[in-house]
Order: structure tokens, then C-alpha cells, then sequence
């Protein structure tokens, strides 16, 4: 992708700055948040989202959408951050502490559709350089295939974190049932942070 010009990225922090208290109070204002959306937009596309952090604070993310060049830009956006009282910020979406793993979005229908990953279950395969490769069986989804893939990235992004999400699991198949090779071996979708913790550690 094409760089940034880092005056748009300093005015847009000076702006953050400017109402980083009121939004800290109200995380969910309605105008603030349209304003944030408008002001990213014209910086690049990137999706951004806010969520409770440690001791009362809140994070701000913006995400390179699992794009490793993004993820560049992303850091560079962050490092120009300035220190404002009770905001963390981060170059990608974190994971979700106590995420159940359910969500509402829309279908290719324009149909808002519930999912439910709380239930899915995957191996891993994994590598010399510490990635894996992954199967994963879900729940039925009312979508086409885009729908499907992008509730899998939902998911594990919010169960991993971004960047994690992006540096170790390499390649995802969606199946219908595991081999009888692997018997027994099948994990809840929900565990894999620890999972892959307890492998690499």
C-alpha cells in the first residue's frame, strides 16, 4: 500500500486528543463514534474499534484487516499516538477477555444473521517455524462462502488477537468431520488461545 502522509495521521490524533476525555465518559457516543469513522476513512481503509481495558481505562485499535502490510502502516499510526488519561492504543484489535463468542452481522442477503462460535471445534497441525495450519468444523451459517470465511476471522481474531491471528495460523479448512486419524483430538475454538500457548510455551 501507498504511504501515509503523517500530517493526516498527526491531525487526526490532535483531534482524538481534543475529545479523548468526552469519549472516555461516553465510549459509545453516537456522534463521536461517527466522527472517528469519517476521519479513518480518510486516512485509509482500516477498520478501528474500542473496548474496555485494564484499571478503568479504555483501548483504541485500528486494525490492518489480517493484512500483513497494513499491519506496518497500523504500527507506524500507533507509534504517533499522543498520551491521553485512560486510553491504551494498539496497532490491531486485541483479544476479548470473556468473549463468548457470539455476534450479530449481515449475511449476502443484507439479512442480519446470529452467530454462534461458541460450539466450534478445530485441530492444529503444527510447524517447524511454531505457525499452524488449522481445521475447523462449525455450526451451520446463513451465508455463502465470504459470509462463512469472514465469521471464521471474526472469531478467531476475538478469541486470539489480530496479530496473533496473523503471524501463527497460516492456512484454515473448513470440514464436515475430522479424520479417524486424529481421534479424540478436536478442540473447542474457545480454548485456543491457551492451546496454543501451552504448545509454544
Amino acid at each position: 500500500m501507498k504511504r501515509i502522509d503523517l500530517d493526516s495521521i498527526i491531525e487526526f490524533w490532535n483531534w482524538f486528543k481534543s475529545i479523548s476525555k468526552n469519549l472516555l465518559l461516553e465510549p459509545a457516543r453516537i456522534d463521536l463514534i461517527s466522527q472517528i469513522d469519517s476521519r479513518i476513512s480518510k486516512i485509509g481503509r482500516f477498520d478501528w474499534e474500542i473496548g474496555p481495558w485494564e484499571d478503568n481505562a479504555y483501548y483504541f485499535a485500528i486494525s490492518p484487516n489480517l493484512d500483513s502490510v497494513k499491519l506496518e502502516f497500523t504500527r507506524e499510526f500507533i507509534r504517533n499516538a499522543p498520551k491521553c488519561f485512560g486510553w491504551h492504543f494498539l496497532p490491531s484489535k486485541p483479544p476479548k477477555s470473556d468473549w463468548q463468542g457470539k455476534w450479530k452481522m449481515k449475511n449476502e442477503m443484507g439479512n442480519e444473521i446470529l452467530v454462534d462460535s461458541s460450539n466450534w471445534e478445530y485441530i492444529l497441525y503444527e510447524f517447524e517455524d511454531e505457525t499452524f495450519d488449522m481445521d475447523i468444523m462449525i455450526n451451520g451459517i446463513d451465508g455463502d462462502d465470504n459470509v462463512v470465511n469472514t465469521a471464521i476471522d471474526i472469531a478467531l481474531t476475538g478469541y486470539l488477537g489480530e496479530e496473533t491471528f496473523m503471524r501463527l495460523i497460516k492456512n484454515i479448512k473448513i470440514v464436515s468431520s475430522f479424520e479417524e486419524s486424529y481421534p479424540n483430538k478436536a478442540t473447542l475454538v474457545k480454548h485456543i488461545k491457551k492451546h496454543i500457548e501451552s504448545i509454544l510455551h
